[in-house]
């Protein structure tokens, strides 16, 4: 049995942020039946029309604002600066991607907005964080994320030019990071009755996603190196071009367990008892060797012909998808990853939060609200009278 209105309901939102990670943090709090206001500033958020999309609406606006509404406020003038804190008062979260010195500029600031409403949560996304040398610089996911944390550099293969990461893709799984730190300080709310400050650092969730690497480099001062992809201990966690020109991944460990079912299904039965593969350790010392014996023999088959193979003989394997085969994917569908905002002409389709719950009520609730739409209706809300609304605007103090 679900809650009404989803399990966020009730729980009120000022998204005070920019661009994609926390925003994207604020869309699915807004999937969850959180109401989420949308402040952006007189010139609109830096998203908007980032990227050319005339025919219809932008579906990098709508993806990471959905579900929201919208106010817009000059925060350089006092009567602006009156109006968000009016705003963040009667909220239980407030989400930034203001720098310290811009949250201090605009009273902004944790100790600002807790100081007589302990109950809020103040959340923080930074580039690098709000202590050390560089707390102040400004950052995307390009440059904290996949540059500073780490990401790039062990990437790739050795002596080629760096890879570029995707956009937004560093971001969208920081805002993983804010979901649960915002919804973990709710809950903590709930046994307190008070709220705290968080900060979630674009680098540092770059370095949780290279936590592997990292414990065991400070366990043993071993740093993993970007390594070609023919030097590996073993085919069995590798990548190939079959017949078609399309790639495989295949990864299973322990290798030794797989071995024997891998030889049968390639149909390669003799390196069973070949004296040089006989064990891991052995296979690991010829793994260049392997590899381009492997590379010969994935050469005859296409794609997915491997795959019903290696599905045949219980084999761990991945197909390299292109971003319109991930599209068109029968599990992409059966997961649900892919919804339709329906307040237009034709629905937008969009992309899913990245999770289920049976009995829960979480899905998109309308479009990305247009630059300053509800900026009326949420200041009479707030308390503010009709004749004060009207000043305000005229003032250019909101939008």
């Amino acid at each position: 049995m679900s809650y009404p209105g989803g399990p966020l309901a009730g729980i009120k939102v000022l998204d005070a942020a920019g661009m994609i990670a926390a925003p994207s943090a604020c869309a699915l709090m807004a999937d969850m039946g959180a109401d989420v206001i949308k402040m952006e500033p007189p010139h609109g958020d830096l998203l908007r029309g980032l990227i050319e999309f005339p025919d219809g609406p932008d579906p990098w606006w709508e993806l990471d604002n959905r579900g929201k509404r919208g106010i817009a406020i000059d925060l350089s003038k006092a009567e602006g600066r009156a109006a968000a804190h009016a705003i963040a008062k009667s909220c239980d979260v407030f989400v930034t991607n203001f720098t310290k010195e811009r949250q201090q500029r605009f009273e902004l600031t944790p100790d600002d907005l807790r100081k007589n409403h302990v109950e809020l949560i103040h959340t923080s996304l930074t580039g690098y964080g709000s202590t050390g040398p560089d707390q102040s610089r400004l950052a995307f996911d390009h440059t904290a994320f996949f540059s500073r944390g780490g990401v790039l550099d062990i990437m790739g293969e050795p002596g080629q030019t760096i890879p570029a990461g995707r956009a937004g893709q560093g971001d969208h799984t920081t805002s993983l990071a804010i979901l649960s730190s915002i919804l973990l300080a709710l809950r903590e709310r709930d046994l307190t009755g008070i709220g705290q400050a968080i900060e979630v650092a674009l680098m540092q969730t770059a370095m949780w996603t290279l936590a592997s690497d990292l414990s065991l480099a400070l366990a043993t001062g071993e740093i993993p190196e970007p390594r070609l992809r023919i030097e590996t201990p073993s085919p069995l966690v590798g990548r190939f071009k079959c017949a078609d020109d399309r790639w495989i991944m295949l990864t299973m460990a322990p290798e030794g367990r797989y071995w024997e079912r891998f030889c049968n299904a390639i149909d390669k039965t003799e390196w069973i008892s070949d004296p040089r593969f006989v064990s891991s350790e052995s296979r690991a010392e010829r793994g260049a060797e392997l590899m381009l014996m492997c590379d010969e023999v994935f050469s005859h088959k296409d794609r997915d012909t491997w795959g019903h193979l290696f599905d045949d003989a219980q084999l761990i394997w991945g197909a390299v998808h292109s971003l319109t085969e991930v599209i068109n994917d029968p599990q992409a569908e059966a997961l649900e990853a892919f919804v339709d905002i329906k307040d237009f002409e034709e629905p937008l389709r969009t992309v899913a939060g990245p999770f289920h719950l049976a009995d829960s009520d979480i899905r998109v609730r309308g479009r990305a609200p247009n630059h300053g739409e509800h900026t009326h209706d949420i200041l009479l809300e707030v308390g503010f009278t009709e004749q004060q609304i009207h000043d305000l605007s005229e003032s250019k103090s909101v939008y």
